[in-house]
């Protein structure tokens, strides 16, 4: 009986020491870079033994994350000095209190996809954070480039288990595992949000994101319009996303193609769009941070890729289907990309019925 209380004391205890212990990504990537590498956080969180993990980066692009996502907390990346340990190793300096020490100071594992290739950054960083106390720094680079192969979730998590020799195994890539889990708060709301753009949730609603961060990995506008036209004919509310710089790249004439194809929303917050991709039974986008998210909340989604990879980048989601447009049909208007990418989409929905 009195082993048994012990052996009890000594798990409450490592339970307790374990709770204490915390890792923090560092990223200055956006939507879809921050998206994949959730699973490498998750790693972190299992095989380092860490009470939390934590992200600093871009609050617009990660500040919805905690309770729905194995990641615990975020910070600004703009609320720490992170462009002093860009110096030069011999003008670098802290001093006891500095604010680098604090804020770095309460993290055991840090990896920094920040200063990737700068060994001032690295070394400066190193030393940071072992004034303070002793932790493991590691610093990976964002691309896809240097050994390893498969998908990108997987070369960071491949890229820090080399780094910290941890003789973990990587967990195989699961295609199906959700990276979020959106709230029930979150689907009563996504449904509002349709219903003020016009929009019955209780019947099938298609998202279409035709943006991406860059012109050259979006297929062609028409496209996209043909294919709201097609699902619409089927039954299907369609509702457009268009973000800055959708508004920005596409002029007027554009604008007035889109309106005449479906809905559509403009302005909203990351999070509304989250909250709304919760509740489509279809998406269709570029390959673009949006689609990674649509991708990552579970709603059925046919990616077109044009020239990124689409191997090494492909979105994380339990219903993701690729579609891989020759470089011909995927910058001008094809009636032919538009029947496949509809084919795709019966695949995972019921609109063709």
């Amino acid at each position: 009986m009195v082993r048994n209380i012990f052996e009890l004391v000594r798990q409450k205890e490592a339970q307790f020491r374990q709770s204490l212990r915390r890792g923090v990504i560092i990223t200055p990537g956006a939507v879809g870079d921050c998206l994949l590498m959730l699973p490498l956080a998750r790693f972190m969180k299992d095989s380092c033994r860490l009470g939390g993990i934590e992200f600093i980066g871009h609050t617009e692009y990660i500040d919805f994350y905690p309770g729905r996502t194995c990641v615990d907390g975020v910070r600004s990346i703009d609320s720490v000095d992170f462009h002093r340990l860009f110096a030069g190793v011999q003008d670098f300096a802290v001093e006891d209190g500095d604010s680098l020490i604090t804020a770095l100071g309460r993290y055991e594992w840090i990896t920094s996809f920040l200063g990737a290739g700068d060994s001032n950054f690295e070394h400066n960083l190193i030393y940071t954070v072992n004034c303070h106390r002793a932790a493991e720094v590691t610093v990976l680079p964002l691309e896809a480039k240097g050994g390893f192969g498969g998908h990108i979730s997987e070369i960071y998590i491949s890229r820090f288990n080399a780094a910290n020799t941890l003789w973990v195994a990587p967990p195989r890539f699961d295609a199906g595992a959700g990276l979020i889990q959106p709230t029930q708060t979150d689907i009563h709301a996504g449904q509002m949000l349709l219903h003020s753009q016009g929009i019955d949730p209780a019947e099938q609603v298609a998202v279409i994101h035709p943006g991406s961060g860059g012109s050259e990995k979006c297929w062609h506008l028409d496209n996209f319009c043909k294919s709201a036209e097609t699902l619409a004919a089927k039954d299907m509310q369609v509702l457009f996303l268009l973000g800055p710089a959708e508004l920005e790249r596409f002029d007027g004439k554009a604008i007035q193609r889109i309106e005449g194809s479906g809905k559509c929303a403009s302005d909203l917050g990351l999070l509304e769009v989250m909250q709304i991709l919760s509740c489509a039974d279809l998406y269709i986008g570029n390959d673009s941070g949006i689609t990674h998210l649509a991708a990552g909340v579970g709603a059925p989604t046919v990616a077109v890729f044009g020239p990124t990879d689409a191997k090494t980048y492909r979105p994380i989601g339990p219903q993701v289907t690729l579609f891989s447009a020759e470089a011909e049909s995927f910058t001008r208007p094809c009636t032919e990309s538009v029947r496949q990418v509809f084919d795709a989409a019966c695949q995972i929905t019921r609109a063709g019925q």
